[in-house]
């Protein structure tokens, strides 16, 4: 990534620099439209997915990114 010298944060919605956490996230989101939504916090608490994100995931559809299943329902 060439990141602009005069801009040291660049915030990339779609960057992920965990995989781990992807692969949980996406495990969860999937729990959660197969088991509900409580199925799937469990699922991404017990991989040690930050509460914000498990938050951002399953509260709101439009706030998950494009590797998030952000199209599935």
């Amino acid at each position: 990534m060439d990141a602009d010298k005069s801009t040291p944060f660049v915030f990339e919605p779609d960057l992920r620099s965990n995989s781990e956490v992807e692969s949980a996230v996406t495990r969860g989101i999937a729990a959660a439209l197969l088991n509900g939504v409580s199925e799937g916090v469990r699922v991404m608490m017990n991989e040690g997915v930050p509460n914000r994100i498990i938050l951002r995931v399953l509260s709101s559809e439009s706030k998950r990114r494009a590797t998030d299943w952000k199209s599935c329902t």
